[in-house]
């Protein structure tokens, strides 16, 4: 796997999505072990601490559980009646995530702004 440099999302986010995704989707299946933080380090080509941020959002998520001295699991999917149900009770963590793009788009675009200000005030004065 590998983080995109167009992604906004901090590198552990990227991770985290990409294991999400993953236990989503079904190919990391409940009771699965996880890659451990330095496995995931250097998979992804990032610092130990990086891909450990990744795990603790999954686990604040609910969706893996670390074990003492075993590594991280995937957990059992809880049985909801109505998914949509579920969606819209999203985790914190997720929500903050989202919020997180949208101001990294919004810094992009901003920062973009105002380069073109500045060459177009060097224009004005050259």
């Amino acid at each position: 796997m590998e983080l995109s440099p167009d992604d906004p999302r901090p590198a552990y986010l990227q991770i985290a999505a990409a294991l999400r995704e993953q236990i989503l989707d079904g190919r990391l299946e409940p009771g699965s072990r996880l890659p451990s933080g330095r496995e995931l380090a250097k998979e992804f080509g990032t610092a130990l601490m990086t891909a450990q941020n990744a795990l603790r959002v999954l686990r604040d998520e609910g969706l893996v559980s670390p074990q003492q001295g075993r590594g991280v699991f995937v957990r059992a999917p809880e049985l909801e009646a109505d998914t949509q149900v579920h969606h819209a009770q999203a985790p914190l963590a997720s929500q903050l995530e989202a919020i997180l793009v949208e101001l990294l788009k919004v810094n992009q675009r901003l920062a973009a702004i105002e380069r073109r200000l500045d060459d177009e005030v060097q224009g004005v004065v050259d």
